[in-house]
């Protein structure tokens, strides 16, 4: 399967191996990638996503029985009439269900209505399903492939079972026997040889088709952003540990597996950005991925200048994080095509890099704000709230300052700096579009905040708790704009799904906020009832003035 997969194929504006487009196709169909042996839909479970490819092009209409459509919303599956216990569904399931084909009635009919007519979160869960209904009808009745390169045309020319362009029927031919040989199950390598190397006779892509396709099976087979989030992963353990034993020996070797995962991480941009021949934010996939190293860097910059900080840990973890996320959003969404407002490379590293970034420090700061407050806060003893001698702030206050410090000086250039874009773009600077208000609303959240703790309003218990709020408002912006107002002109930043879990990771910040909030209440109100003199020598902790920060 290594051999087809490596096979040229043009889909979605660019040509990529046959192993992207069958992985794209797995998650669109089955909502993941790949599926553990068991685990997953039975004409799929524990194999390979080519030889997906191969049971849906050559074995026919028994394809359209296997249930392999994968639904999760059990409310949607029985607004429309599924299963709601089931998981997977067939195409032909699909296709006959009464729910489905009156919901997505009743939209084409408020779209004949109203053009701008947008479709209910319900809707388009509708609308995917049964595109991927429709896209296993397609392949099952022999749909073509643009496999064949033109020397006359950037376009492939394409090849199915039951046709073929004209000039390219020794493919077809080819393509035939290999359907023979995987249906009978003999002799595959050779007639996978022979579909390729017939191919190769018609045609062969161009020197940079033939390195992109080169470099991005490299990059599916390495796995760049699973040893990432491997070696992120390790690097927050064994700084964990290392508060309790081997100090040195622990930070060190956590030193070392960061190093490795952030050459894992520039790895894999860097052979994005080679496949694509693009800057890496042109969607929330390479957005996350973006910022997360950037705010590591800045964060390796500043424990070399503060080598008893948390900048480094707090930077792991927020890379960690968005390289985690980013693996949640669908592959096809990952290598999409890039949309003509953002084919300026100068606005896309000048402008949404700089933005992106900003998202990156931001997280930063909210890490160490949960730091401290676990630290400072759950679990302190009782008795030690009180303010610290000489006014000093607690170290990690002073490092989530300056690291909002950094991001918000980042977040305004760049908001400003797409100000200049619009009005280049769009031939006006600003225009109170929804992605516009709510940077706006950020930049205006951050200022407050550090404002308020300058003058002296917020104390350290306050600014820890502030910059996890604040990087709520970012998550806002960044996401809840793009997925559920999906408004506006930055309609290339669009996207839906995730809801639900954003949702829970709101709530669960509030109510991790509440409950230090009363911890740290109880602990002022021990502090104030304990003698002056254990007052006196409690060390900078909750109660640290702002005056060094």
């Amino acid at each position: 399967m290594k051999e087809l997969g490596a096979t040229a194929v043009q889909d979605g504006g660019r040509v990529m191996p046959l192993d992207t487009y069958s992985r794209r196709l797995a998650v669109e169909l089955t909502g993941r990638e790949h599926w553990g042996a068991g685990r997953g839909p039975e004409v799929y479970s524990g194999r390979d996503h080519v030889a997906l490819l191969c049971d849906l092009m050559f074995t026919g209409n028994s394809m359209m029985d296997k249930q392999l459509l994968g639904v999760e919303n059990k409310p949607f599956k029985k607004l429309v009439g599924l299963d709601p216990e089931r998981k997977f569904f067939s195409a032909r399931e699909v296709a006959m269900s009464k729910g489905l084909n009156d919901m997505l009635t009743g939209f084409q009919k408020r779209r004949a209505v109203d053009q701008q007519a947008r479709a209910s979160e319900d809707e388009r869960r509708a609308l995917d399903l049964f595109e991927a209904a429709n896209k296993i009808a397609g392949l099952a009745a022999g749909e073509q492939l643009a496999i064949v390169p033109d020397s006359a045309s950037p376009t492939y020319r394409r090849v199915g079972l039951s046709g073929a362009a004209p000039g390219t029927e020794p493919v077809q031919a080819a393509l035939r026997r290999l359907a023979a040989a995987y249906t009978s199950g003999t002799g595959l390598d050779a007639a996978v040889a022979e579909f390729r190397s017939s191919i190769d006779t018609l045609g062969k892509p161009s020197s940079n088709e033939s390195r992109s396709v080169s470099l991005e099976l490299f990059y599916n087979r390495h796995a760049p952003w699973t040893n990432t989030q491997i070696a992120y992963g390790l690097a927050m353990v064994l700084f964990g540990l290392s508060r309790l034993f081997w100090r040195r020996s622990l930070v060190t070797a956590a030193v070392i597996v960061t190093a490795i995962g952030i050459l894992e991480h520039f790895l894999g941009i860097g052979l994005r950005m080679a496949i694509l021949e693009r800057a890496p934010v042109t969607n929330t996939f390479e957005s996350l991925i973006w910022m997360g190293l950037f705010g590591l860097l800045v964060c390796a910059v500043a424990q070399v200048f503060n080598r008893k900080s948390y900048y480094l840990f707090g930077g792991v973890s927020a890379a960690f994080i968005s390289v985690l996320f980013a693996g949640l959003v669908p592959l096809a969404d990952r290598t999409n095509t890039l949309p003509a407002v953002l084919r300026s490379n100068y606005w896309l590293i000048v402008h949404v890099l700089t933005v992106v970034a900003s998202y990156g420090v931001f997280a930063v700061a909210a890490v160490l704000g949960h730091v401290y407050l676990f630290r400072e806060v759950l679990l302190a003893r009782r008795g030690t709230a009180g303010q610290p001698a000489g006014g000093l702030s607690h170290p990690l206050i002073a490092q989530s300052y300056r690291t909002i410090q950094i991001g918000l000086l980042l977040l305004t250039a760049g908001t400003i700096l797409g100000g200049v874009w619009a009005a280049d773009s769009w031939g006006r600077f600003w225009g109170w579009d929804p992605k516009e208000t709510w940077a706006l609303i950020s930049i205006v959240v951050y200022f407050a905040l550090l404002h308020a703790r300058y003058i002296g309003w917020l104390r350290d218990f306050g600014l820890a708790a502030s910059s996890i709020l604040g990087f709520v408002v970012i998550v806002w912006t960044f996401y809840g704009v793009n997925y559920i107002m999906a408004s506006g002109l930055h309609s290339y930043g669009f996207g839906s799904g995730g809801e639900l879990w954003v949702a829970l990771w709101a709530l669960g910040e509030i109510a991790f906020l509440i409950a230090c909030w009363v911890r740290h209440s109880m602990l002022l109100r021990a502090a104030s009832a304990a003698p002056a003199s254990a007052r006196e020598s409690v060390p900078p902790s909750i109660g640290a003035s702002p005056a060094t920060t």
